[in-house]
């Protein structure tokens, strides 16, 4: 009978021992599904905030439209401007020992020759083609992104054309003058970078009033087709009076 309580009393404690262990286990669980809770819960909690701030900077934005189409001008036209940087300094190093060390001079267009001037020709070929690709990048993302044109497209080419021809040449003239004035106090690299981020921001600011007021602006459904009428009518103007001068010269 003694071993029986013996052996009784043993697997007793074991099974006790067992439950005990079992409840730690379960109350381990259970504290490690509390804390995942809880960190479940902050994450939402600030995955809550995040979408709170997003969705009152985006109320902000649509309730002044002018503000956003600055910040999206403005972010397009800084990867227009690295763009436009990273090309005139591949052009200016490249071309330099191609096409020699000499002064350019044409039209309004002064560029002295060396790294103690503004590059000479090198230099000039490199700001206008820069000039160049920036303002294609900035046409081409600008209208559909930034001002949501649907006014007529020829007449939006057209005008940025213009406009972008206008600027590009003072710009150009402009980094002349100030490279051949500054260039031989700072360096060349660091006269014409000085001169870029002018032009730039002139060309940011007029640009962009262009843009909004006359070159991309967005008109109601009866003004776009009234101006899409009337280009296509001018276009049909034009093949009209091309045929006729054609007719006129086989009766002659």
């Amino acid at each position: 009978m003694t071993e029986i309580d013996k052996t009784t009393v043993e697997d007793t404690a074991e099974s006790a021992d067992c439950a005990a262990a079992a409840e730690n286990e379960v109350a381990a669980d259970a504290g490690a599904e509390s804390a995942d809770g809880a960190v479940s819960e902050d994450a939402q909690a600030e995955q809550g905030k995040f979408a709170a701030a997003f969705g009152k900077g985006k109320a902000f934005m649509t309730r002044h439209g002018n503000i956003w189409q600055i910040v999206k001008f403005t972010l397009i036209s800084l990867i227009a401007f690295l763009a436009e940087f990273a090309s005139m300094y591949a052009l200016q190093y490249g071309l330099e020992g191609v096409l020699g060390n000499e002064d350019f001079h044409w039209f309004i267009f002064h560029y002295a020759a060396g790294r103690n001037g503004a590059f000479g020709t090198a230099g000039f070929i490199a700001m206008l083609v820069s000039k160049c690709i920036a303002e294609i990048i900035s046409f081409t993302i600008n209208r559909k992104k930034t001002f949501n044109a649907n006014n007529n497209v020829v007449f939006s080419a057209i005008m940025y054309v213009i406009t972008v021809i206008a600027l590009i040449l003072f710009t150009t003239w402009l980094a002349g003058i100030l490279g051949d004035a500054i260039g031989p106090a700072i360096g060349a690299d660091l006269g014409n970078t000085i001169s870029k981020m002018l032009g730039s921001l002139i060309s940011w600011v007029v640009i962009f009033l262009m843009d909004k007021f006359v070159i991309m602006r967005k008109v109601d459904k009866g003004e776009a087709a009234e101006e899409n009428a009337e280009a296509a009518l001018a276009a049909d103007a034009e093949e009209n009076e091309a045929v006729t001068e054609i007719s006129s010269g086989d009766r002659e």
